[in-house]
């Protein structure tokens, strides 16, 4: 069954589900679209026929908790890490900058919980394609949001908070790499906004479409951290002796790798034939460079989140 056009026509899928890159159905991917009928007919019937273990093991209740899902209780603590950059910053907010503890830190903070909640983000819909489990699938909506609430307060601090000259607009768009920041902002307001339901509802199959914007910060934050950091290392000297991956450009390119292969047809197509086959030993086996490079960098991501946040939490702030 192929995916409807318009907003009239009811949703083949849960409604947490739903996302505009997703052209998966419950093997992985729209059937339709990348198999002739008698493929894509007998792929959907051996989907259908074999639901994935943990997916069925998610949706039943907690042994301590009647009418709680196991999927739910899961998907409450793997949506906490959002709140995380809100809560290393909150001393600098509260305390107003004192002593410049927003002016030195809020980019690191902000900017790179931001850059986290999006790369979780468009890490779903190749984790689907991966595993063949969509119980995970709301984590895309969610951590999308939270990358455009976390990237507005990002701006709006800077714009108060830091020494670029040329007054609030200086301080958001004073440089290249400044404007670049504010305009992945201008772009992920619209999607933003209408991250919803209803106005799923009001935009039909226009909403999609606007959607697929994501794509294009997607490539916007690559720029960004390239005009920011250029090729060369940060703090290269210093550390683990391995300066390249103190890139945050680097970073973003090698966790990118994997996530861009898996959203190519063919290599959708060759996942899902090969995991029906009973062979996702090789499907893992396959990626598994790739996988590396791509938890390296987030380890990195998350590194400079930790230590940067324990930083602004733990400052001595002097008292007038």
């Amino acid at each position: 069954m192929a995916r409807p056009d318009t907003m009239r026509q009811p949703y083949p899928y849960a409604e947490d589900e739903r996302y505009p890159e997703d052209n998966y159905q419950s093997g992985g991917f729209n059937y339709q679209s990348n198999f002739t009928d008698e493929e894509g007919a007998y792929f959907q019937d051996a989907a259908a026929s074999k639901k994935s273990n943990m997916d069925a093991w998610m949706e039943q209740e907690v042994s301590f908790l009647p009418g709680v899902k196991r999927k739910t209780v899961a998907m409450f603590f793997m949506r906490l890490p959002a709140f995380i950059p809100w809560i290393f910053i909150m001393r600098g907010w509260l305390s107003l900058n004192q002593d410049g503890s927003l002016t030195n830190t809020e980019a690191e903070v902000l900017g790179t919980g931001g850059e986290f909640c999006f790369l979780i983000a468009i890490s779903i819909t190749p984790a689907i394609t991966l595993t063949g489990q969509r119980w995970f699938a709301p984590l895309r909506r969610w951590y999308g949001i939270f990358f455009a609430l976390i990237g507005i307060s990002d701006g709006t601090t800077a714009a108060i908070t830091t020494d670029f000259a040329g007054g609030p607009m200086g301080r958001l768009a004073g440089h290249s790499f400044l404007l670049s920041g504010l305009l992945i902002m201008l772009v992920a307001v619209p999607l933003l906004l209408t991250a919803n339901t209803p106005m799923q509802r009001v935009m039909g199959r226009y909403w999609k479409r606007l959607q697929k914007f994501t794509y294009l910060i997607w490539a916007m934050i690559a720029l960004h951290l390239l005009l920011l950091d250029g090729f060369k290392p940060f703090f290269g000297d210093q550390g683990d002796g391995v300066p390249v991956f103190h890139s945050r450009f680097y970073q973003f390119i090698v966790i990118s790798l994997p996530l861009v292969l898996l959203r190519l047809s063919p290599v959708k197509r060759w996942v899902t034939e090969t995991r029906a086959a009973g062979k996702a030993w090789l499907v893992w086996t396959t990626f598994a460079p790739l996988l590396a490079l791509y938890f390296l960098g987030i380890a990195y991501i998350i590194n400079e989140e930790i230590l940067t946040g324990t930083f602004v939490m733990t400052m001595h702030i002097q008292n007038d």
